[in-house]
């Protein structure tokens, strides 16, 4: 890829994103989006730039909810899963769509194992983090929609060391 690629690459893949954002059907716009046949190889590499993305918003929102709520760390997480996955719905449904396939294997591995140890369930490097990262997701996709807090809405947040101190001492 040369450095000219690299801003057609971007917006590429805002395209792609935008339209499964809208779709929401899980269905890869490979052929549908101009220059996306050009600017990557094969599906699966923007698929593979898709998971990048997502990985992305996770890591950020579960940052996110672990400074804003520490105490439960694997509710944190789960809460922070399940932001992300509603913040871009149209994504996880490609991602979900292609989970099974070989190229996602490492990927999904990565993922889990982040969940995992932001969980405060497992250490880095346990073999036990990817399976114990998959129940993490699965207690997160098995969160009713009619109980879960809207997407969203913002839990309060409590800012300053003092503040978070005394709302956690009160809980």
């Amino acid at each position: 890829m040369t450095w000219d690629a690299i801003p057609n690459r971007d917006d590429v893949l805002r395209t792609v994103m935008s339209v499964a954002e809208t779709r929401r059907d899980g269905h890869l716009p490979w052929d549908e989006v101009a220059g996306a046949t050009s600017v990557f190889d094969t599906p699966a590499d923007l698929v593979g730039a898709l998971q990048m993305r997502w990985h992305a918003r996770l890591s950020g929102a579960i940052e996110r909810e672990l400074s804003e709520q520490p105490w439960d760390l694997e509710q944190a997480v789960v809460h922070a899963w399940r932001r992300a996955s509603g913040e871009m719905p149209g994504l996880r449904a490609v991602l979900d769509a292609y989970a099974d396939e070989p190229f996602m294997e490492r990927a999904r591995a990565k993922e889990w194992a982040l969940l995992a140890t932001a969980s405060g369930l497992t250490g880095m490097g346990d073999p036990q983090a990817i399976r114990i990262g998959r129940e993490v997701e699965r207690r997160a996709r098995a969160i009713s929609i009619e109980t879960a807090p809207p997407v969203g809405a913002e839990a309060p947040v409590h800012r300053g060391f003092l503040r978070r101190l005394r709302h956690a001492l009160a809980a």
